[in-house]
C-alpha cells in the first residue's frame, strides 16, 4: 500500500524527544504509517468486498433487536414505558444517533484500514493509555456481549424444538432445563414455572368455591411474589417445594450445581470452526443467514400488511415524548454491531472505498427493514396485546398465520446466529490488533499459514466464551456490553475531531461532513444514552472491577512490553 500521500503527525517528533517523561509514555501515539506498516507485515487475507461488508454488518445488527426487543420497546415493561406505534419515530432517532458515530468510524476505517477498529483509531489520535482503555472496552462489548447472545440463541432454539414434541425424541424436544441453561437462568425458569403452576392451582380452587379470583395473578406475579411471606410447611405439603427452593430441581455434584448450556456451547464451537477456516468462509456463512432472515422479514411485511387495523395506531404515542425517547434508548442497541464491520478493514480488498459503503450501507438497510417491521407489527396487534418475548412471531400467530410464525422463528434463530458470528469475529480481531501492538501476549496475533486467520486467538476466545456461558449473569452481560459500546463510540467521535485539528492536511478517502458538529453530536448523544439507561449498582461494580483488571494488565505487562518492542516499530 502506497504511503506517499500520508504526512507525519504534527508534534510527533516532540513526543519522541520527551519519552523519558512519564506522561509522554502514556500519551505516545502511533502514526497511521506505523499502523499500516504493521498490518502489511502481518497481513491477513484480503478477501472482502463492499457487498461482503454490508452482509457482515446486516448480519451483526439484525438479530435480537428486531425479533425480541421491539416488543418491549413498543408495549413497555415493568421498568419502563412503551413508545407504542411511535416506536417508528424512536427508530429514526436511534438511527440518527448511530449515524454520527458511524460516519466517524467510516472516516477512520478508510484512513487507517487495519484490524482493531476503535482501538487502532484511538491509538493514532489520543495515545497509548486511551487506546488500551478503549481496546479493553471493546473486548467487553464483543466478548461479554457474545456470551449473553449465545445464551439467548440457546433459549430460542430450545423453544423452537418444543414445537416438535412427539416428532423428535423427548430428550431433544424437551431437554432438562439444567442442560440448556446456566445455573442462574435455570433457577429463574424453575421459579417462574412454579409461580405459574401455583397461581393456576389457586385460581381453580377459588373458582370452585365461587370466590372472586381476579387478583390472584397480581398476587402471584413473577416480579412481586415473595415466598417468605407464606408458611413453607404449607407449600411443601401441597407439593410446591420448588416454589421455595427452585435450585432443588437442579442436580448437584456435592455442593456444585450441574447446569450447563449445551446449545450455547455447541453454537460457539460451530462459529469458532468457521472463523478458524477463514474470513471468506465466515462471510459466506453470514450471507446465507442474512438471506434467510431478510426473506423472513420481507415475508412478515408482505403478509402482515393485509392484517393492519389503522385503529391500532391510535393513540400513536401513548406515553408521549418520554416513551419515544425510552424507545430510542432501547432500540439504539438494536443497531450496534455496525462497528464490527470496521474490525474487518484489514481483510478488505479496497478499504478506502468499501469501508464507508459497508458501514453506512449497513445502517441504511437495517433502518428501512426495522421501520417496516415495527409499522406492520403495531398495526396488526393492539399495544397491550403485543408479546414482549417473541413479538413478530406472536403477531402472525394472533391472525392465524402459523406457518409464517414458524418461518419467523427460524429467522430469529438464524438472525442471532449471524450476530454471534460477526461479533465473535470483531472480538477476535480486536484482541489480534492489541497483541500485534504488544499490549497482549504474541500468541494472540499468530496467523495461520494456510487460512490466514489468527487461529490460536480464535480458539482461545471461542473456548472462553463457551465456558463463560455457564457462569455469567446475562442481564449484567448486556449492560456491560452497552457501556463498552458507548465508550468506544465516544472515543471514535473525539478522535476524528483531534486528528482533524493536529493533522488537517492528511489525505482522507472519506471525510465526515460538518466537523466538529457531527463528532460533538455523536459524543453528546452517547452521553445522553448513558444517562437515560443508567446501569444498576451491581453492573457498575462489575464494570469497575473490569477496569481495574485492565489497568493492572496494562501497567504490569502491556506498557512495559510496548516500551521494549513497540517504540521501535516492531510488530
Amino acid at each position: 500500500m502506497a504511503l506517499d500521500n500520508l504526512s507525519e503527525f504534527e508534534g510527533s517528533e516532540a513526543i519522541e524527544n520527551t519519552e523519558s517523561s512519564i506522561f509522554s509514555r502514556f500519551l505516545r501515539k502511533k502514526t497511521p504509517e506505523e499502523l499500516i506498516k504493521c498490518s502489511e507485515k502481518n497481513q491477513l487475507n484480503k478477501a472482502l468486498s463492499a457487498f461482503d461488508l454490508v452482509v457482515l454488518g446486516v448480519g451483526a445488527v439484525i438479530g435480537a433487536g428486531i425479533f425480541a426487543l421491539s416488543g418491549t420497546a413498543a408495549a413497555g415493561g415493568s421498568e419502563h414505558v412503551g413508545a407504542g406505534p411511535a416506536l417508528v419515530v424512536s427508530l429514526i432517532f436511534a438511527a440518527i444517533a448511530c449515524s454520527f458515530a458511524a460516519l466517524c468510524y467510516a472516516e477512520f476505517a478508510a484512513l487507517i484500514p487495519v484490524a482493531g477498529s476503535a482501538f487502532t483509531y484511538t491509538y493514532a489520535t489520543l495515545g497509548e493509555l486511551a487506546a488500551w482503555f478503549i481496546g479493553w472496552m471493546l473486548v467487553l462489548e464483543y466478548i461479554i456481549g457474545n456470551i449473553a447472545l449465545a445464551s439467548s440463541w440457546s433459549g430460542y432454539v430450545t423453544s423452537f424444538l418444543r414445537g416438535f414434541d412427539g416428532v423428535l425424541p423427548s430428550f431433544i424436544a424437551n431437554p432438562p432445563t439444567w442442560l440448556v441453561s446456566n445455573y442462574a437462568a435455570a433457577k429463574e425458569i424453575y421459579r417462574t414455572a412454579s409461580i405459574d403452576k401455583f397461581s393456576g392451582f389457586m385460581e381453580a380452587k377459588l373458582a370452585a368455591m365461587g370466590v372472586e379470583n381476579s387478583h390472584i395473578s397480581e398476587l402471584f406475579s413473577k416480579v412481586q411474589f415473595d415466598p417468605s411471606a407464606f408458611n413453607p410447611a404449607v407449600f411443601e405439603r401441597m407439593g410446591f417445594k420448588t416454589l421455595l427452593d427452585p435450585a432443588s430441581q437442579i442436580p448437584h455434584l456435592g455442593p456444585v450445581p450441574i447446569a450447563i448450556d449445551i446449545p450455547a456451547i455447541a453454537i460457539m464451537a460451530l462459529i469458532t470452526y468457521f472463523l478458524y477456516l477463514g474470513i471468506k468462509e465466515s462471510a459466506k456463512m453470514a450471507l446465507t443467514m442474512v438471506l434467510v432472515k431478510t426473506f423472513v422479514i420481507l415475508l412478515f411485511i408482505g403478509v402482515g400488511i393485509v392484517y393492519i387495523n389503522p385503529e391500532n395506531w391510535t393513540p400513536f404515542a401513548p406515553n408521549g415524548m418520554k416513551g419515544i425517547f425510552v424507545g430510542a434508548y432501547l432500540m439504539f442497541f438494536a443497531y450496534i454491531g455496525f462497528d464490527a464491520v470496521s474490525t474487518a478493514a484489514e481483510e478488505t480488498k479496497n478499504p478506502q472505498k468499501d469501508m464507508p459503503i459497508g458501514i453506512v450501507g449497513t445502517l441504511a438497510v437495517c433502518t428501512i427493514l426495522y421501520i417496516g417491521v415495527i409499522a406492520i407489527m403495531t398495526g396488526m396487534v393492539p399495544i397491550h396485546e403485543i408479546n414482549t418475548h417473541a413479538p413478530i412471531a406472536a403477531a402472525m400467530t394472533s391472525v392465524g398465520q402459523h406457518w409464517v410464525a414458524f418461518l419467523i422463528s427460524v429467522g430469529a434463530i438464524t438472525g442471532l446466529t449471524s450476530v454471534l458470528l460477526v461479533l465473535q469475529l470483531g472480538g477476535i480481531r480486536i484482541i489480534y490488533a492489541m497483541s500485534r501492538d504488544k499490549f497482549l501476549p504474541d500468541v494472540f496475533s499468530k496467523v495461520h499459514r494456510k487460512y490466514k486467520t489468527p487461529h490460536v486467538n480464535t480458539i482461545i476466545v471461542g473456548i472462553a466464551v463457551a465456558v463463560s456461558t455457564i457462569f455469567l449473569d446475562l442481564n449484567a452481560a448486556a449492560e456491560l456490553c452497552n457501556i463498552g459500546t458507548l465508550s468506544a463510540f465516544i472515543m471514535v467521535c473525539a478522535g476524528v475531531r483531534v486528528l482533524r485539528k493536529v493533522d488537517p492536511h492528511r489525505h482522507r478517502p472519506f471525510k465526515v461532513p460538518l466537523v466538529p458538529l457531527v463528532p460533538i453530536l455523536g459524543i453528546l448523544t452517547c452521553l445522553a444514552l448513558v444517562g437515560l439507561g443508567l446501569p444498576s449498582i451491581k453492573t457498575l461494580i462489575t464494570f469497575g472491577i473490569w477496569i481495574i483488571i485492565g489497568l493492572l494488565l496494562y501497567f504490569t505487562y502491556g506498557h512495559k512490553k510496548v516500551r521494549k518492542y513497540g517504540y521501535n516499530n516492531e510488530c
